[in-house]
Parts: C-alpha cells; sequence; structure tokens
C-alpha cells in the first residue's frame, strides 16, 4: 500500500504537466504591476542606537518593491518575457561638527532590477495556476547614499527565485501572490539584496 502512494505522489506533477500541454485555453499575453515587501531592507537599514555616537541615520522610509511584467505564453506551461523592479530608501544622517553643533543631511538610494524571466506553470485549471520561476539581469544601484550629489552608480547581477506562485483569475483579469526572493552582490562589501521581496502581490490582464 505505502508503495502504491509514493508511485501515485510519483506521477501527480506528471499527470498536472501533461493535462497544462494538452490544455489551449490560454492568452498568449500577460501584463502584471504587482508590490513586493521590503522585508530584508528593514532588517539592514534602520535607525542607529539611541545613545550619541559620531554619526546617526534615522527617520527610514521606504518604497518596498514595485514591479512590472510581460510575459509571452506559447503554451499552457510555459512562458517568458521581462521585468522590472523598482525600490528606494529614504533616511536622514546627523552629526556633530567641529564647532560642536548637529547638521543633518536627507540621503537615498535606488535599485532598479532588469531581468529576463521564465515561468513554469504545473498545474492549470479554469481558474486557477499554480506556478513557479526564475529572472536574472541587471541591477542598477544609485542616489545619494555613497556619493551625496548622486553621481556614483553601480552595477551588480541580480537573480530572482519564485518557488511558488498562485494566479486566480478567470478569462481577461487575474490576480497573482507568490513566494521567492531577490539576491544580488557586487562583492563581500556590496550586498544590495539577500532574499528581498519574500512576498509579493500582483494584478495582471491577458490579452
Amino acid at each position: 500500500m505505502r508503495k502504491l502512494l509514493l508511485i501515485l505522489f510519483a506521477l501527480l506533477p506528471l499527470t498536472l504537466l501533461a493535462e497544462a500541454m494538452t490544455d489551449r485555453s490560454w492568452r498568449p499575453h500577460e501584463v502584471r504591476i504587482g508590490y513586493g515587501d521590503p522585508m530584508f531592507e528593514t532588517m539592514v537599514w534602520h535607525d542607529s542606537p539611541t545613545y550619541f555616537t559620531l554619526e546617526e541615520t534615522m527617520q527610514y522610509k521606504f518604497t518596498g518593491h514595485i514591479f512590472a511584467e510581460y510575459h509571452h505564453r506559447p503554451n499552457a506551461w510555459f512562458s517568458y518575457g521581462g521585468q522590472i523592479d523598482y525600490q528606494q530608501v529614504w533616511w536622514t544622517k546627523e552629526w556633530l561638527n567641529s564647532e560642536g553643533m548637529f547638521e543633518y543631511m536627507p540621503c537615498n538610494f535606488v535599485d532598479i532590477s532588469v531581468m529576463p524571466t521564465i515561468r513554469f506553470t504545473f498545474f492549470w485549471s479554469e481558474w486557477v495556476n499554480l506556478y513557479c520561476g526564475m529572472g536574472a539581469g541587471l541591477l542598477i544601484n544609485g542616489g545619494t547614499e555613497k556619493d551625496y550629489k548622486g553621481r556614483q552608480v553601480a552595477f551588480a547581477p541580480v537573480v530572482d527565485l519564485r518557488l511558488l506562485g498562485l494566479s486566480v483569475g478567470k478569462g481577461m483579469f487575474f490576480g497573482t501572490v507568490d513566494l521567492g526572493g531577490m539576491f544580488s552582490l557586487h562583492n563581500i562589501n556590496a550586498i544590495y539584496m539577500l532574499g528581498s521581496r519574500i512576498f509579493s502581490a500582483s494584478f495582471g490582464v491577458r490579452f
């Protein structure tokens, strides 16, 4: 009995994939706009301790991850396209100058990620789809974090993993929620993302 259950569980993904491959009810184009959480950013960038040091940072604000994506679906189980992800963080820097007076300076950084992406749909139905996917591309980092005039721009590779996604919607309009993470680093001293955008949600249109 145990062997039979193991065989059934092993055949289930193949059955769902075969069903998706034979289904021809999809719409080939898909555009979605969404938002992802800034959980990683809020853990890394936060107010410095309340006791005074030579320099303090405070009043952090986060946009979170705002993204837009286009996909083309040649069949029901696979799609490919591209995504742009944007996030920005603001804060205030405070220090004591040589005259014993406090000085303040607003700071910020911006991350823009541009990635080709692919998606695999392993369960397809009229209302509900389950999928996973990934993307890899280029992150562009700018702002006043390292150059107060905002003239310094850095580039780094970026990878986005969507471990599990749920799409709900029949016909033209749909919504998604997914679980994953974005990763980007230039070197050990320049880590831009390490599990960013763990949770994200979007609204989309198929046509």
